[in-house]
């Protein structure tokens, strides 16, 4: 397939250019790729487009509102297909299987993007893809409605750890400012996403920290979540949201790494955050993973703790011999 990189103009020409449109999420969805799918559904609509968001099976229920009113009808068959922050086809739901190969637009921020898309919209230095979005609201020539700003203000905050990662830019503090200029509640939003707790988050926040292991003169730090003790707390995927900016707050560590186990046994999702200037997508391509320089993702298979110290030698290595 050739790919070819757009401008948000162009990429906002293809959009009106055509109807019936379909935005894919990605799986184990966060509230970038949900907040930013759902404000580009509805700015084309705003524009009397016909567009909707495929049903996301692996929604929890903190983010489940923002599919409500958005998927399509039985029957419908879509004529341009969109996918919003998914770097890769790896990262597709289940149901999203058919589309592979047939994505007609992407627009994402990973520079780690594949470019499986027949065109890609990307930009590797913006704070999350709902800074994207809030772009093309521009040029589209579109005021956001609330909704749209509601999810606009949930992917931004959402993937800049309520403006205090250091992915943090100048313009995602200038689409909050919008959105609480148009009456987004940010208050309930920075509550239900980054306060509020069950009680089965703080057991699984104690057990986090009862079984970290450091290396490297303490500077990695990194801890197994086993899925028994998950479920036998009761967990949800809520309860098991963004773990590892929690591993950072420790004093003196420069790399946080946590693997969670999934429900296929023996199978982990890795979890890694960096100080500058450790690169934790170069550490996670290393196991064909990627994403962000202080924030990247993989996926690790075997015995927990080998798969553990794996990850955390290769960090070390990483930052005792620079490129």
């Amino acid at each position: 397939m050739n790919v070819t990189t757009v401008t948000a103009a162009e990429a906002a020409a293809r959009l009106t250019g055509h109807n019936d449109i379909l935005i894919l999420t990605h799986r184990r969805p966060d509230g970038d790729t949900l907040g930013s799918a759902h404000a580009l559904c509805r700015l084309l609509r705003q524009k009397g487009l016909r567009a909707f968001l495929h049903r996301n099976e692996d929604v929890t229920p903190r983010l489940a509102p923002l599919l409500e009113g958005m998927t399509p009808p039985e029957g419908f068959k879509p004529g341009f297909i969109v996918a919003a922050d998914i770097a890769s086809e790896d990262l597709f739901l289940a149901s999203c299987a058919p589309y592979r190969g047939k994505v007609d637009l992407c627009i994402d921020h990973h520079p780690s993007n594949t470019g499986y898309a027949r065109e890609v919209l990307l930009d590797g230095q913006a704070a999350a893809t709902g800074e994207l979005i809030w772009a093309l609201a521009g040029i589209l020539g579109i005021t956001p409605d609330r909704g749209a700003m509601h999810a606009l203000y949930i992917a931004v905050a959402t993937d800049t750890g309520c403006f205090c990662f250091s992915n943090t830019t100048p313009l995602s503090h200038r689409i909050a400012a919008a959105c609480i200029e148009a009456g987004v509640d940010v208050h309930a939003v920075n509550r239900e996403f980054f306060e509020r707790k069950s009680r089965a988050r703080f057991q699984i926040e104690r057990r986090l920290f009862d079984t970290l292991c450091f290396y490297g003169g303490d500077r990695v730090a990194a801890s197994v979540l086993d899925r028994d003790f998950a479920d036998s707390v009761g967990a949800s995927g809520d309860d098991l949201d963004n773990l590892s900016t929690l591993i950072m707050q420790l004093d003196g560590v420069e790399c946080a790494i946590l693997l969670q186990e999934l429900p296929q046994r023996g199978e982990y999702k890795v979890s890694l955050r960096t100080q500058k200037p450790l690169n934790a997508s170069g550490i996670c391509a290393v196991f064909g993973g990627g994403g962000h320089a202080r924030a990247a993702g993989c996926m690790v298979r075997g015995d927990a703790e080998q798969c553990r110290d794996m990850l955390a030698r290769e960090a070390v290595r990483q930052m005792e011999s620079p490129c």
